[in-house]
C-alpha cells in the first residue's frame, strides 16, 4: 500500500541559536480499497520536512531526536482486531534527491494501516 500524504508544518521554534524544534501534522490517508488484516505489519512512509535549511555537505551532523504520535484514526468498516498507531520514528539529513550538494531534514516512520490516521510530530535538532 503507497499511503498519500499532506503536512502542516509548524513555524520552526528557535529554542537557542544552536538548538531548533520542528513540529507539526501530517496526514496519511488512502483514497482507494483498503484491504485491512489483522496482524499486517506496519507501512513505512517519510518525507523532507518543508521550512528547514539544507546542511552542507561538510558540515558536522546535528544531533537529531524524533517523536511521532497518533492524533486520530479513521477505521476502514470492518469486524476484528486492528492496529492503529505510529512506530520507529527516525529523523535524519539525507542526501538531496535532486543530486545537489545539500542533505535535507527527513522524517521516517512506520504506521499501521487504517483509512485516514493523522499524527503530531516533532523533531528536535541540535547543532555541534
Amino acid at each position: 500500500m503507497v499511503f498519500q500524504l499532506e503536512l502542516q508544518p509548524a513555524p520552526p521554534l528557535h529554542l537557542t541559536p544552536q538548538c531548533v524544534v520542528h513540529t507539526g501534522t501530517v496526514r496519511l490517508f488512502e483514497t482507494g480499497t483498503l484491504i485491512h488484516t489483522s496482524g499486517a505489519p506496519a507501512e513505512r512512509f517519510g518525507f523532507f520536512l518543508p521550512n528547514t535549511h539544507p546542511l552542507p555537505e561538510d558540515a558536522l551532523e546535528p544531533r537529531l531526536w524524533a517523536e511521532m504520535h497518533l492524533m486520530t484514526a479513521i477505521a476502514p468498516s470492518a469486524s476484528g482486531n486492528f492496529p492503529f498507531g505510529v512506530a520507529h520514528a527516525h529523523a535524519a539529513y539525507v542526501p538531496d534527491p535532486r543530486h545537489a550538494l545539500h542533505r535535507w531534514l527527513h522524517l521516517t516512520a512506520a504506521a499501521h494501516p487504517a483509512r485516514e490516521v493523522r499524527l503530531g510530530y516533532r523533531i528536535t535538532v541540535q547543532s555541534p
